[in-house]
């Protein structure tokens, strides 16, 4: 699993570098972005060429199901794929899900994306683990009728739609809401989610 948040907004920060044909990334421009928008998220902070490469040897690998087609050439990294991003790679592996959603629980407090909160509740319901409370979205799903007093789910975000509807097609399914109750087999394919939501959360 990841190590921590800082390793998921390095590996972030990476992909977008090396998707970027117009940047010539060699390790010290890599040091730079991660140093940089890093110091943005949590303040002073600084990253060694040695955490660099061993990030790039994550992506490189099977660790967590990036398998990253990266190549350097006269000390300049890139994807040898055109249009290649660790968005669109599927988590292959429940337990690499519940170790992902226990790192951002533990996190949430330092995460002000307006996604996560989204994100947890929909892997609490494909994991089965419960998440705490205030990691919810504030009022989650929960509209008062004005003529019978009723609640019904109602949230408009279309990271949450685009999620859900992502899922459902994993799953066969176009009742999320139900996980709890009745758990699903196995999703196609064998895969449970996809990084792109994970990233879009942070």
């Amino acid at each position: 699993m990841p190590t921590n948040l800082n390793a998921l907004l390095r590996y972030k920060i990476i992909d977008e570098c090396l998707s970027n044909d117009q940047l010539s990334c060699t390790i010290d421009v890599l040091i730079e972005k991660c140093t940089q928008k890093l110091s943005e998220f949590q303040g002073v902070y600084s990253v060694s060429e040695r955490t660099i490469r061993n990030d790039i040897r994550i992506l490189r690998s099977d660790a967590l199901g990036f398998n990253s087609p990266i190549v350097v050439n006269q000390g300049v990294y890139s994807y040898s794929e055109s249009g290649y991003s660790i968005f669109g790679r599927p988590i292959q592996e429940l337990e690499l899900l519940k170790d992902i959603q226990s790192l951002l629980v533990s996190e949430f407090d330092s995460i002000s994306n307006k996604n996560l909160p989204f994100l947890l509740v929909q892997l609490a319901q494909i994991t089965a683990q419960k998440t705490p409370k205030k990691c919810a979205p504030e009022g989650y799903g929960i509209l008062e009728s004005k003529k019978s007093g009723s609640k019904v789910f109602v949230i408009v975000n279309h990271y949450k739609e685009n999620m859900e509807s992502y899922v459902s097609s994993l799953w066969k399914t176009n009742a999320p809401y139900r996980w709890f109750e009745k758990p699903f087999k196995k999703p196609k394919e064998h895969i449970y989610f996809k990084w792109e939501y994970i990233f879009e959360a942070l």
